[in-house]
């Protein structure tokens, strides 16, 4: 019998997977350990999620955090040992019978809930959502356990050929017979997805002081019914947790640098896929066999794209096309890929989207200069268009904690000594749960420097 695998992770340190032949069939019910071991390392070897590897986490991020280097396959074991850990918890302080079923279904959408992320992450849904093409990852990751094609599907079915089917609720409300907690791990306001990337994406940008106590929210952790609660003793921690969100999303994934360089990215696959429609072979060129480039087969199909070729589709198909671009004759897309690769930002300007007005003013103006700086692009409004960028991040697929949520079934709940429970966003005794609740904005004006600069001059 081999030894037990063994993952080393940054931030939960050393990930453990029970002994188990995966050369041999999976192992039977009575073997419930041994059996989700084998469930979770084969899909971990299977090339659908081995391709995460080479997806980052937070897209450009790294042109602004030099160490965010991190990628969807190290949060993705991540999520899974959370949602194992939050399973494993709720059970003992509900004084509940651990399901084995249940366990193995959690813990398996826990792992796989990202596996349908495209290159950049998020970013490749902004630039797909800004071309009018229809695309969400988490249909994507439904593909990946429904059919037959796919690897993940058929370790699925030799585990249970019930599992794919159950395994789909998790990600499609409208499946689920009832709702139950389990659902609430994968996907809350609290889930083992929000507790990894929170203390992640902080470790690997750098960010000290960024933080919430963890292990106490753990220790803490019940169910509500079909909600996810902890017990009013962890208020303080829950309070860290929302602070941390709130800190991360201002100083990480709404950062100025981070959203401008978004943008860029958004910008230079527009211009590509509009060169690709009017013939120009070499942006998307065909690959062996004159098979279409992935990423043709991307902004064509959206997310029925056929699976064995997205899942072949990494963040290095992109990288050499962008390097390749920065030679191109059309100069808007040479100028844009030049500059992502040079890391030659463009730069915000933060504006009021309650103010319109002058908000639309500055925005024609930017445009106006724009042209000035780049008579070559004169005549076609490809620099106004590719080089000034409105850019309104909480418009993007990064989500703060709810306040208003549309059902209380998606709230954080707290629990009393009495046991009685109330939504998060109810609790009238924490100031920093009601500071929390206004509206925050963060629009922007994406230019190049020197527009920027003569904006700031008019100003």
């Amino acid at each position: 019998m081999p030894r037990p695998k063994f993952f080393r992770d940054p931030l939960h340190l050393q990930l453990r997977f029970e002994a188990t032949d995966l050369d041999q069939p999976p192992p039977q019910k009575n073997a419930a350990a041994e059996r989700l071991s084998w469930a979770l390392q084969k899909i971990i070897s299977s090339q659908p999620f081995q391709r995460l590897r080479f997806i980052r986490q937070n897209g450009l991020t790294n042109l602004a955090f030099h160490g965010a280097e991190h990628t969807r396959f190290t949060h993705s074991l991540g999520v899974q040992h959370l949602a194992r850990t939050m399973y494993e918890r709720i059970c003992r302080n509900t004084s509940e019978q651990e399901d084995c079923d249940v366990k193995l279904e959690t813990c398996i959408a826990a792992l796989v809930h990202d596996v349908g992320h495209g290159p950049f992450s998020h970013a490749m849904e902004e630039i797909l959502r800004s071309n009018n093409v229809a695309f969400d990852h988490e249909q994507m990751t439904l593909r990946f356990i429904r059919e037959d094609s796919s690897p993940i599907n058929r370790i699925l079915n030799d585990i249970d050929p019930q599992l794919p089917e159950s395994l789909r609720s998790f990600f499609d409300k409208k499946l689920r017979k009832a709702d139950h907690w389990k659902y609430k791990i994968v996907s809350s306001q609290l889930d083992a997805d929000r507790l990894d990337y929170s203390q992640r994406d902080a470790l690997f940008a750098g960010i000290r002081g960024h933080g919430f106590d963890a292990e106490r929210i753990l220790d803490l952790i019940y169910h509500n019914e079909a909600n996810i609660a902890v017990e009013r003793g962890a208020i303080e921690a829950i309070e860290a947790y929302l602070v941390t969100l709130d800190q991360l999303y201002r100083a990480i994934y709404y950062h100025h640098t981070v959203r401008a360089a978004t943008q860029m990215l958004i910008s230079l696959f527009e211009r590509a896929w509009v060169l690709h429609k009017e013939g120009d072979k070499a942006v998307l060129p065909l690959q062996a066999g004159g098979r279409p480039h992935p990423m043709a087969e991307l902004f064509e199909h959206g997310d029925k794209i056929d699976l064995a070729t997205y899942s072949q589709l990494s963040e290095f198909h992109c990288w050499t096309l962008i390097e390749s671009w920065q030679r191109h004759a059309d100069k808007v897309l040479a100028e844009l890929a030049r500059r992502i690769l040079e890391r030659r930002l463009f730069k915000a300007i933060e504006v009021d989207p309650q103010n319109f007005t002058k908000t639309q003013t500055l925005l024609n103006k930017a445009k106006e200069l724009t042209l000035e700086l780049y008579p070559e692009a004169e005549g076609w409004h490809s620099s106004q268009e590719h080089f000034v960028r409105y850019d309104d991040p909480t418009r993007t697929s990064y989500k703060v904690y709810d306040w208003r949520p549309e059902s209380t079934a998606d709230s954080i709940w707290l629990v009393a000594e009495d046991g009685s429970a109330t939504p998060l966003e109810n609790d009238e005794k924490s100031p920093i749960v009601q500071a929390f609740k206004g509206k925050r904005y963060f629009d922007r004006i994406i230019v190049p420097p020197e527009v920027r600069r003569k904006l700031l001059d008019c100003s």
